[in-house]
């Protein structure tokens, strides 16, 4: 099922769906459902729920996030696990869409799904990339540089969640440390990756074994977003309001999201040969903002950095397939092995002796 066709086939199901869950809500309307340009994980979907309560006309935009009907990005995606760390976090000082309602029965729609609140602002585009064009690269120095604090502040705010409290221990590996259960992960959707675009991803066998190998000890354990970058906060009038996509969230160590900010970064400037925007501020000064922020020490960063860049590449290699699908990319496009995280593996390899022959 393609998006359009999901999107003629969801409308009126939704709407039986929603007002038979939402009862209190009398003349229950859904506005057309949209689907988004960008996310490649899930089927999203949005749109406006009108309805009248108490005499009074309500509106309340949504985003619907389904199970998608051929693979994903990630082996194993299962989609209503977001919708169960979204609610853990419903009673934190994250701001986070509100979920609104669960359906695991996949007759509903064809597959399960959530509907969330759909959260106001905009997020820095990452095609084109932010660092050359769109809202947030015209946006003014200061504005530009109290984003990206903004954003810095928000992972510390995600590393001091009190994850067991908050009833996350279900993202907590029963075997081994979350970072061993992590590498195994990947290593194993490197290998599925591979099957699915029929080739082989030498570098990305190699980053992986080179991380089992050099993995560091005794290190602390937080709730981690997995998707920490600027493209996924929202920002109204030069501040952050909003955090998406918490479908790869775990515990880890919480230096974690900070490689992953730094190098979704770098990926997108250094990785693509663009200059970085010059007001955003650098590597050192952001390591100490965070450290001073978090109480962390950022000792393992550049471990955790190859870790970011190893992952990342194996997201692109998923994207690549999909494009090639949907007939975005030629199917001898190279896209899967050239991009701005595979630039950074490859630097990493070179200068820690994992490199291609």
């Amino acid at each position: 099922m393609d998006v359009t066709s999901a999107v003629a086939v969801s409308d009126q199901r939704l709407h039986q769906w929603l007002s038979a869950s939402f009862l209190h809500r009398t003349a229950l309307s859904i506005d057309a459902l949209s689907a988004p340009t960008d996310g490649y994980s899930n089927l999203t979907l949005m749109g406006c729920m009108r309805w009248t309560e108490g005499g009074h006309d309500r509106a309340e935009d949504f985003v619907l996030r389904m199970q998608p009907p051929t693979d994903s990005i990630f082996p194993g995606h299962d989609v209503l696990r977001q919708a169960d760390i979204l609610r853990a976090l419903e009673d934190t000082d994250l701001p986070l869409p509100r979920i609104l309602a669960v359906e695991s029965n996949p007759e509903v729609l064809g597959a399960p799904f959530f509907l969330m609140q759909r959260l106001p602002g905009q997020v820095p585009n990452e095609n084109p990339l932010y660092h050359l064009e769109g809202w947030f690269h015209q946006a003014s120095a200061d504005d530009q540089r109290q984003m990206w604090f903004d954003g810095l502040d928000l992972l510390a705010r995600i590393a001091r969640v009190d994850w067991r409290a908050s009833g996350l221990e279900f993202l907590k590996p029963s075997g081994g440390s979350p970072l061993e259960s992590q590498l195994r992960y990947y290593q194993d959707a490197v290998r599925w990756s591979e099957q699915r675009a029929q080739k082989g991803y030498p570098l990305l066998r190699r980053a992986g074994d080179w991380l089992v190998a050099h993995q560091p000890v005794g290190e602390p354990l937080a709730f981690t977003w997995g998707d920490a970058k600027l493209g996924n906060c929202l920002f109204e009038e030069g501040r952050l309001v909003g955090a998406l996509d918490f479908e790869q969230a775990s515990i880890g160590s919480p230096i974690d999201d900070l490689a992953w900010w730094l190098v979704l970064d770098d990926a997108l400037s250094r990785g693509y040969g663009v200059p970085r925007l010059a007001a955003l501020p650098p590597r050192e000064e952001s390591i100490a903002y965070w450290e001073s922020k978090t109480g962390y020490s950022a000792q393992h960063l550049e471990y955790y950095e190859i870790y970011a860049a190893w992952r990342f590449a194996f997201i692109m290699t998923r994207i690549a397939q999909a494009f090639r699908q949907r007939g975005w990319i030629a199917p001898d496009s190279n896209m899967d092995t050239h991009n701005g995280a595979m630039t950074l593996l490859r630097a990493h390899a070179a200068s820690h002796g994992f490199a291609e022959d």
